[in-house]
């Protein structure tokens, strides 16, 4: 017969080698008919965790089984400590972020100038944590910006360097130079208005994405000046990938 879904208290009790210890209550669950039977906060998974480490038991109580009598169902710690370690060494090896978290990201230059502060390197660090993981993640495309605090020419220039900074970095950890791509846009894709130096400093920045792919034969790391709106639709759309159409307004 289906099992009824109810409510039930889960208790942590005491190891027999504790007998003047009371069980601990971790309040009420609800009971599912199928698939994981309950879900717990971690507050209390933690709580119910070390009652086991310590010789304990989980105790499901007055859950309505056949027939609405109540149960009580002991789980006993035997080889929980071992299953346990196993399970701290295999999350040990999990990755802090998976590829749809990776995939498209930025640093910014909030201070201005081209060097790479502490939060960009940390950022890249975790891609390069990833990238070494997963080795069919293997083309970088970098897309460096500015604001529009000085002239064209010299936020083309800033841009540049700033994309060309961060690839510096991925190859000196490893990266090899025909998985980058380097384009630049200077002040034409701002994220937002360049109306206040908190905007400004948040356009100052570099697009990385990363693709699945094979490895290109050709070099690409070369920097590529993203062109002027007059060039050939197929140079434009090459130049401009992953960056709108059009540059919002900026004031």
């Amino acid at each position: 017969n289906a099992m009824v879904a109810v409510g039930a208290t889960l208790l942590a009790a005491p190891a027999p080698l504790h007998p003047g210890r009371g069980a601990i209550n971790l309040g009420n669950v609800r009971m599912s008919r199928t698939g994981v039977l309950f879900n717990s906060s971690q507050g209390r998974a933690s709580r119910l965790i070390n009652g086991l480490l310590d010789g304990g038991s989980a105790v499901v109580r007055n859950f309505a089984g056949e027939g609405g009598r109540a149960m009580e169902v002991r789980v006993l710690p035997v080889s929980f400590a071992k299953a346990y370690s196993d399970y701290q060494a295999c999350a040990s090896k999990l990755l802090p972020m998976n590829y749809d978290q990776v995939r498209q990201t930025q640093v910014g230059f909030p201070g201005g100038g081209i060097v790479l502060d502490q939060a960009a390197k940390t950022r890249l660090d975790v891609l390069l944590e990833y990238m070494k993981a997963d080795p069919s993640v293997n083309q970088v495309a970098l897309d460096g910006h500015s604001d529009n605090s000085g002239n064209r020419l010299t936020n083309r220039d800033l841009s540049r360097r700033r994309a060309l900074a961060v690839a510096d970095y991925l190859m000196a950890h490893g990266v090899p130079e025909s998985q980058i791509t380097v384009r630049f846009h200077g002040e034409r894709y701002p994220l937002v208005k360049n109306n206040s130096a908190g905007n400004r400093a948040r356009n100052r920045r570099v697009n990385i994405e990363l693709e699945r792919g094979p490895a290109q034969a050709q070099p690409t790391q070369k920097a590529v000046e993203a062109p002027a709106a007059s060039a050939a639709p197929a140079q434009a759309a090459s130049a401009t990938k992953s960056v709108p159409d059009k540059p919002a307004t900026a004031k």
